[in-house]
């Protein structure tokens, strides 16, 4: 018992230490007018900077590439649409002259010939009526020597007492019906034509086989040489005063293909009744238009100078890009920073955008290759 209530003792006397030792309890206030409460508010997206840090490492992964913006006196001035087609001596082809039959083809699809290389050999055939009408030409041809030679024997037996001018009729008839006798015996032996290449090129893609029938007319085969291209396009009313003297003309395919500079042909001074529009009439150079092919459709960039003489401020094409629905460029101002620079492009081409206002200087390094990358980056940071 003694023990219990020295027990108790102790406990009461701790607890009312504790009691002293620790402070009464108050209300607990905010501070500073904050509201600490309420729902969390979503996130933008967009970073609080104009501005990326990339690492030069990273730099060589995503293949980061830049140019300078310059002042250039041309720009384009107008897109026309164009179709691409074989020029002078860029397309031959083959038509069989006479119908027969495929004894010998010795072209295949994508071989390479030369001017006059034998392509095939084709066999003429006869129907009925044309065998019977050889047989009988052939038969009088015969008729006509045989008898030609029996009136010249027989003037060569009275050479001494006939006339000077019928030995002469009679040598040159047997001359004649002997010509004439050989080529019907020729026509009946051999009626085979050789078909050969009209230009150098390439095959293009054909189904013959040997022993076919063709007729009269029929196209065989194409040889194209895509080293000789042609770009017809449509002037019509409201760009007829942009094809000037000293206008240049660059092509540039519908499907991905690097643009290429056109020389001017002709602009044709005859206007298309049914849509009133001129043909403008381009050649592609060999090397830089080897991409294209005939009936491709392409856009023609009217390259001219900036209205009054003033050069403009260019930058790539590629180095524009779309930020949060405003077009920007990417300036590499640092080793490892880039700038955020908003433009207003101008006239626009696949080379070429002309900047008619924003905060890109001359000689500013714009990124041309890997905006993608900074634009991500941006948007995550």
């Amino acid at each position: 018992m003694k023990t219990t209530h020295r027990f108790l003792a102790a406990t009461a006397a701790a607890g009312l230490v504790l009691a002293v030792l620790l402070p009464p309890p108050a209300a607990v206030l905010g501070h500073g007018g904050e509201d600490h409460g309420g729902e969390a508010k979503a996130s933008t997206g967009v970073a609080l900077t104009d501005e990326v840090l990339l690492p030069k490492e990273s730099q060589y992964l995503f293949e980061v590439r830049t140019t300078l913006a310059v002042y250039s006196g041309t720009y384009s001035r107008a897109t026309l649409y164009g179709t691409v087609s074989a020029a002078a001596g860029g397309e031959g082809r083959v038509v069989v002259p006479q119908a027969g039959r495929i004894v010998s083809l010795t072209a295949q699809v994508g071989q390479l010939v030369r001017a006059g290389q034998t392509l095939a050999v084709i066999e003429q055939t006869l129907d009925a009526t044309q065998q019977i009408g050889l047989s009988t030409e052939r038969a009088n041809a015969q008729a006509e020597l045989r008898a030609a030679q029996q009136d010249y024997a027989r003037l060569q037996t009275i050479a001494d007492i006939a006339a000077r001018k019928d030995v002469v009729a009679a040598e040159l008839r047997l001359r004649q019906a002997r010509q004439n006798a050989g080529i019907y015996n020729g026509q009946a032996q051999q009626r085979r034509t050789t078909i050969t290449s009209p230009i150098s090129g390439t095959v293009d893609v054909f189904s013959l086989a040997v022993g076919q029938q063709v007729n009269q007319g029929d196209e065989l085969l194409r040889v194209i040489n895509p080293g000789k291209l042609r770009v017809e396009a449509q002037v019509f009313a409201q760009d007829l005063a942009k094809i000037t003297p000293g206008a240049q003309f660059r092509v540039e395919g519908l499907q991905g293909q690097a643009g290429a500079p056109a020389r001017l042909v002709v602009f044709s001074n005859v206007v298309n009744p049914v849509n009133q529009a001129r043909q403008l009439i381009l050649e592609l150079d060999a090397a830089t238009g080897s991409t294209y092919r005939a009936g491709q459709a392409v856009n023609v960039q009217v390259l001219g100078q900036p209205d009054g003489g003033q050069k403009q401020l260019v930058v790539p094409t590629s180095a524009v890009t779309d930020l949060n629905g405003k077009p920007v460029v990417f300036v590499h101002t640092e080793p490892e920073r880039f700038k955020i620079r908003y433009v207003q492009p101008g006239a626009v081409n696949g080379q070429q955008t002309v900047l008619t206002q924003g905060q890109v200087n001359e000689n500013d390094r714009v990124v041309t290759q890997g905006t993608y990358q900074l634009k991500s980056i941006y948007l995550n940071q």
